[in-house]
């Protein structure tokens, strides 16, 4: 199983995720179990997940590495409100 993305890789990322739209926002209730639940659906399904996050930026970034944990899922970029996220994780 890969651990990490080269840089060469990552920036392919990046360029695509850039054009998708944000796949979930986080509500008032903040990350719930619901919500991880869709999130490991959509990634399941796309190996990828936009999500729109909210609060300020230190809740954000809070929010950005406790989502890549729950997802097993590396944190491609965050700008602004809106984090991407890549499953590293192997097809079976």
């Amino acid at each position: 199983m890969k651990t990490t993305l080269s840089g060469k890789e990552r920036g392919a990322l990046k360029s695509v995720l850039k054009t998708r739209p944000t796949d979930l926002k986080l509500g008032r209730k903040g990350i719930t179990e619901n919500f991880i639940n869709e999130a490991k659906l959509i990634i399941s399904k796309d190996k990828m997940i936009k999500v729109s996050l909210g609060g300020n930026k230190d809740a954000r970034s809070l929010a950005s590495k406790e989502l890549a944990l729950a997802l097993e899922a590396e944190l491609i970029s965050s700008v602004g409100k809106v984090s991407s996220f890549y499953s590293l994780a192997e097809d079976e």
